[in-house]
């Protein structure tokens, strides 16, 4: 898929952008992260932000590489950087947070 950017100079750069299946795959994410589902430990949110703020494939809140919405992708522990600068890590399975104040069970 076909995408533009202004680059540092201002000026318009096209290039390949992700492809539907990345943005299905990113939607699954934004998901998994807005329900706290396989929540990466805050340290490592962090950890990857500060990656993620530097590089520059980073814009807009978005990955360019993967098109991932990068705020939602580091809050997941499965999830990993397209270009290897965070790994995925595995925690301790966690039940969903309940929906609308309701206790679960």
């Amino acid at each position: 898929m076909k995408r533009w950017r202004m680059t540092p100079s201002g000026e318009p750069e096209v290039t390949e952008g992700p492809g539907l299946g990345d943005m299905v795959r990113g939607a699954v994410g934004v998901a998994k992260a807005a329900l706290g589902v396989q929540a990466a430990p805050v340290a490592e949110v962090q950890a990857r932000w500060a990656f993620c703020q530097q590089c520059d494939q980073h814009d807009c809140g978005r990955c360019l590489t993967c098109g991932c919405f990068t705020g939602a992708k580091i809050r997941v522990a499965g999830e990993s950087c397209p270009l290897g600068k965070w790994v995925a890590v595995t925690v301790d399975s966690q039940p969903p947070k309940p929906c609308c104040g309701r206790k679960s069970g």
